[in-house]
């Protein structure tokens, strides 16, 4: 028997016929019919190898078995449903929960974070999420200053009261056309052209700053986001060196990455916060929902 055999629809129709001794009550209660609720069973006798009832004329009554498995099975189901409703009380009071969290973000980490807001987002929908993109100095600064509760990116360095969780750690990849003559063990000596990078300041550049790739090119194009940068590719404006991270979805179609590896950098997108600032419950779970 293996326990992804059994589920609870199976084990609760078993406790309702040994509670009330029939089919038709248990099927009452479950909303069922009468065959389905004996199929139930019989497929429970089949997974456990032993039959749980005796059927007489006026009924069913427990065979030994079915006696033991009653007996531990009853506090489960009861802890299952204390559980359950647990979770609900919980989901019920997050739904009331009212306030605001401020966030600031990269504009090149929004299609990384985003989409990890999404079960907060379900969760407390009545907490207003105000979230703005802002340079990495701006945001820093209004998280000293306790105008924003979160900043989310790329920080090297971090200001004194300010701490982070890194969320994740990505390479750099370099991103042509599929049908470009180079080949990856070329790509290193490419010939000086245009390069689509992030705008001067920003940690990327700062990474890559003694890279071969920067090396005798005067002609960048500098691009605020890895999304666009892979579409400046799709469009044969040049390669583009993105964060490996985002080297994913329907925008690589035709297109080639190789990851560069960590001989040229390794960053981290992190969630960085004030040191003991008091977070109320919805902050709190905001944080644990990006940072998962």
């Amino acid at each position: 028997m293996r326990l992804e055999d059994l589920d609870f629809a199976k084990l609760r129709a078993f406790q309702l016929v040994a509670t009330h001794g029939t089919l038709a009550a248990a099927a009452t209660q479950l909303g069922l019919t009468i065959p389905a609720v004996s199929a139930k069973l019989k497929r429970l006798d089949d997974v456990l190898g032993v039959p749980l009832f005796r059927r007489l004329p006026n009924g069913l009554t427990l065979t030994p078995a079915g006696e033991r498995f009653l007996r531990d099975l009853t506090p489960l189901l009861q802890e299952a449903e204390q559980v359950m409703g647990r979770v609900q009380t919980q989901t019920d009071a997050h739904s009331q929960e009212t306030g605001s969290i401020s966030i600031a973000i990269g504009g090149d980490y929004t299609s990384f974070f985003v989409p990890r807001m999404h079960g907060f987002l379900a969760e407390f929908p009545r907490v207003e999420i105000n979230m703005r993109v802002a340079r990495t100095s701006d945001s820093l600064a209004a998280l000293q200053a306790g105008r924003t509760d979160f900043c989310m990116g790329v920080y090297p360095r971090l200001p004194q009261g300010v701490a982070a969780k890194v969320v994740a750690r990505t390479t750099m990849s370099l991103v042509t056309r599929a049908d470009s003559p180079s080949t990856p063990g070329d790509w290193e000596t490419m010939p000086p052209g245009r390069l689509i990078v992030a705008p001067r300041g920003t940690a990327v550049r700062q990474l890559l700053r003694k890279s071969p790739f920067m090396a005798g090119r005067t002609n960048n194009l500098e691009c605020p986001t890895c999304q666009t940068a892979i579409e400046l590719v799709a469009l044969g404006t040049g390669p583009a060196i993105v964060h490996t991270l985002c080297v994913t979805g329907t925008g690589m179609r035709h297109l080639h990455a190789t990851d560069l590896g960590e001989k040229h950098g390794l960053l981290q997108f992190v969630v960085a916060y004030r040191r003991g600032a008091r977070r109320s419950s919805a902050a709190q779970a905001f944080f644990d929902h990006v940072t998962a």
